[in-house]
């Protein structure tokens, strides 16, 4: 059925092309200029496309630091210093989105009690969030948590193990 109207339409383009019916001139005169859209129509496709692509912008940036934890050695809160590049990264990507907050979740592995790996999370948190703001990230951009032992992201009971949970994690919130 769509090939006979495809072929109709070329057959009444052809008959058209063959008319000998003089063509009008065209009422618009070729010096005038085109009209012109309302300004607001104009501003809000323009809103549009760079909200768009401030949203893509965003999702680029986060992706390119997404998974870049930090580790701690064993009861410890102090941040490495082959770490640092891994921080800067996340406080560059901070520093350019306008919106938006980052929550720094401290974890520690399954030795020790809840109570000191909440303690020790928190301090690794904080850790993190004094070097972001020494960075220039505002600290009404940071909010750092402990997750304590709660989250392990490896599960075996060995020192390879233990050294994965003992991290800081970042989950950004895009508003």
């Amino acid at each position: 059925m769509n090939g006979k109207l495809s072929l109709l339409a070329l057959a009444l383009a052809v008959l058209a092309g063959c008319s000998n019916t003089p063509q009008q001139e065209s009422t618009v005169d070729k010096n005038e200029p085109a009209p012109i859209r309302p300004a607001a129509a104009v501003q809000a496709v323009t809103a549009s496309t760079a909200q768009e692509t401030e949203s893509q912008k965003l999702g680029r940036l986060v992706k390119g630091v997404e998974g870049q934890s930090i580790y701690f050695a064993y009861d410890d809160f102090t941040i490495q210093a082959k770490y640092q590049p891994s921080i800067q990264a996340h406080a560059g990507v901070l520093n350019k989105i306008g919106r938006g907050t980052v929550v720094v979740e401290g974890n520690a592995d399954e030795r020790g009690s809840r109570e000191y790996n909440l303690a020790l999370g928190q301090k690794r948190a904080e850790a993190v969030a004094r070097s972001l703001n020494t960075l220039g990230v505002p600290a009404d951009k940071i909010e750092a948590i402990s997750i304590g032992k709660e989250k392990p992201r490896a599960h075996c009971h060995e020192e390879k193990c233990w050294a994965e949970n003992r991290r800081v994690d970042f989950t950004y919130k895009l508003k």
